[in-house]
């Protein structure tokens, strides 16, 4: 018995193969006895019947011949009126012959004037041969019957005979004769029946027959011991050595050819299979090739490669994921795949996302180590198909984003202590700038109480107010970009959004001069957002648009306009709130800094938190802030936010990085 376990199934697929060859010689051979057997059983057949029929011919030759002498003699001896030697000459002619059953002569009415056998009282009914030859005829008349006429005939003791029956017909001088006095010329008088015997002649077809299939029988064994021989020589063994090329392909070994000298149709074939081969070697070498590379690049990523089963188990788990996660291959292997997931419903909404489509790119989840840690991970989902496009699993690559976020907290963390540095910044230079205005407005405060001129003293104490004005709006803007606050998340409508903040922004803009423009695109859908800080976003943007236009000097016929354009984001799933104008337009290093807190264009009226909030608040839906410009033509502000909300992820990582939506 072979250790391995293939030898007995090596054996048990031969054995069919060699039925199968075994069935193919048989039939090739059968078709060639067949062939055989009807050529031969054929010739046979036809060279017995064209045998037999000239042994029946020369049957009927010889009793016609026989009939014609008696016939001749009977005249004869009727013309000399000897009638009564007439049983001895037919005795005498059919002794001539021992092949003769009988012959005898039969009057007109039926009676046999004489026979060979001697039964002379025997009598012809006129149904049976051969007095139904006349008796049977349309015209029964004598005269209808001419010339001699035979049958063959099945006799008692089971011989067959050639039995020719030749008519006696009365001729000039018969009606001399005593026996038939009174006969008129042409009449019938009687018939000799000369019955020749076939047992010969059937003897010698039965002997031909046996002969026959004596040389068929013959003939098929020496065919069958030919054809096999020449089938097992020129077929057989090299159908084996094909079946043997074939198990040695089915093996995997590729180095099988054969070596045929012959340049027959087989041998084409043989060449065929070589080429095929060939083929199939170099295809398989470079299968193995690509194998090879392929799980050299799976195994020795740093990514976590892992495949998984349609039932959600584990089918292979690359060593990337074994140092990422601690876990060995024979650990996890077999296993479901929600053991890896610090919560396996994380994997369920991954799951969810593949129902629309193959791939989920860059979904944050969170791994479970073996040790208890847990890992921050990219997760690439792809769903797997058989080349008949039916799922057979799934694989995922995963790459371990926990350092990169540790990196990103300290770098949100810097880049807000360096913001932070820059408020103060800001804020030191605007409470500079505020002192400043409320040192020159106390100064002229008191000097018109000294002076007692309240022209003065009005100036001054009006500085007075507007500096403590500007510090209040600045705190209330610091407040308000610092401020973190909870989002009051509501499907909402932009487009009845917008009508409302048009209606409260109609005035001002009618008031300035400035024509006021709000389009809204068919089928928006609802967006899932704060609506109060939204319509605050929008109507901060109008404002900046307004003072934009009303700093810019117009040519004669141009009009300052504003415009408000909703609709659909050119990236699938947000929505775009665009406001444009045609105001001064901004530099490269404005655009560069406007969102940047504490700077502004308006001078000493802004406080150059406006766009930071707004900035702040759409960051915190999820969304971004936009802005293009050209110098002298206007600007457009554009905000994309995302139809669903802000994500999960981003909540969550907004919270971990420190910025969160509150």
């Amino acid at each position: 018995m072979s250790p391995s376990g293939t030898e007995p199934a090596r054996n048990s697929r031969a054995l069919p193969a060699v039925l199968r060859r075994r069935r193919l010689v048989w039939k090739v051979n059968g078709v060639f006895l067949v062939i055989l057997v009807c050529v031969l059983g054929i010739s046979s057949y036809v060279t017995n019947l064209d045998y037999e029929r000239a042994e029946l011919e020369s049957a009927r030759d010889i009793s016609r011949v026989t009939s014609e002498r008696i016939h001749q003699r009977i005249k004869d001896l009727m013309l000399r009126g000897e009638p009564r030697t007439l049983g001895i000459v037919v005795n005498r002619m059919a002794s001539e012959n021992p092949a003769y059953r009988d012959i005898r002569l039969i009057a007109h009415g039926g009676r046999v004037v004489a026979s060979q056998l001697g039964e002379t009282a025997t009598t012809v009914q006129p149904e049976s041969w051969p007095c139904n030859v006349c008796h049977g005829a349309a015209d029964s008349t004598p005269s209808s019957v001419v010339g001699s006429f035979d049958e063959v005939l099945e006799l008692e003791d089971g011989e067959r005979a050639v039995s020719v029956a030749t008519p006696v017909v009365s001729e000039a001088g018969c009606s001399t004769g005593e026996c038939h006095a009174g006969a008129t010329e042409g009449q019938l008088l009687g018939v000799i029946q000369a019955d020749f015997s076939l047992a010969r002649v059937d003897a010698l077809v039965s002997r031909r027959n046996l002969h026959a299939v004596v040389v068929i029988v013959i003939a098929l064994l020496f065919g069958t011991a030919v054809t096999w021989w020449m089938t097992d020589r020129l077929v057989g063994s090299r159908i084996r050595a094909l079946r043997e090329g074939a198990q040695r392909l089915a093996d995997h070994d590729y180095s099988f050819r054969f070596s045929d000298p012959k340049r027959d149709g087989l041998a084409q074939v043989e060449e065929v299979f070589d080429s095929i081969t060939s083929e199939i070697s170099t295809a398989y070498s470079e299968l193995l090739n690509t194998q090879e590379y392929l799980q050299g690049i799976v195994e020795n990523s740093p990514d976590i490669i892992i495949t998984v089963d349609p039932t959600g188990i584990i089918d292979s788990f690359n060593r990337g994921a074994e140092q990422i996660l601690g876990y060995s291959q024979d650990e996890v292997v077999g296993r479901r795949i929600e053991m890896l997931f610090a919560d396996p419903r994380e994997r369920d909404v991954a799951i969810e996302q593949l129902s629309d489509t193959d791939h989920v790119v860059n979904y944050l989840t969170h791994f479970r180590t073996k040790d208890g840690d847990i890992r921050n991970v990219l997760l690439t989902l792809s769903r797997l198909r058989a080349p008949d496009g039916a799922p057979i699993g799934t694989i995922g690559i995963s790459k371990d984003v926990t350092r990169e976020m540790r990196l990103q907290r300290k770098l949100v963390q810097s880049e807000r202590m360096a913001a932070l540095g820059q408020a103060l910044t800001g804020i030191q230079h605007s409470i500079k700038n505020l002192l400043n205005v409320l040192k020159g407005g106390s100064y002229m405060v008191k000097l018109g109480l000294t002076k007692d001129n309240k022209s003065m003293l009005s100036e001054g104490w009006q500085m007075v107010e507007e500096g403590i004005t500007h510090m209040t709006e600045m705190s209330k803007s610091m407040l308000d970009f610092a401020r973190e606050r909870d989002l009051d998340l509501t499907p909402t409508s932009l487009a009845e959004l917008m009508a409302k903040v048009r209606s409260l922004s109609a005035a001002k803009f009618e008031e300035s001069g400035v024509q006021l423009s709000v389009e809204t695109t068919d089928g928006l859908p609802t967006v899932q957002c704060d609506p109060e800080l939204i319509r605050s976003v929008v109507m901060d943007l109008l404002s900046n648009a307004l003072d934009a236009c009303s700093w810019k000097d117009y040519d004669p016929g141009e009009t300052p306009w504003v415009k408000l354009w909703v609709g659909r984001g050119a990236v699938d799933g947000y929505a775009q709130i665009e406001v444009s104008d045609n105001g001064p337009g901004m530099e490269e290093e404005v655009k560069a800094k406007i969102f940047t807190p504490f700077f502004s264009t308006k001078k000493q009226k802004g406080t150059g938190m406006g766009l930071a909030v707004v900035s702040r608040i759409v960051s915190s839906h999820g969304g971004t802030t936009t802005v293009e410009s050209e110098l002298g033509k206007g600007a457009t502000f554009r905000v994309m936010l995302p139809v669903e909300g802000p994500s999960l992820r981003e909540e969550e990582a907004d919270v971990e990085t420190g910025v969160g939506s509150r």
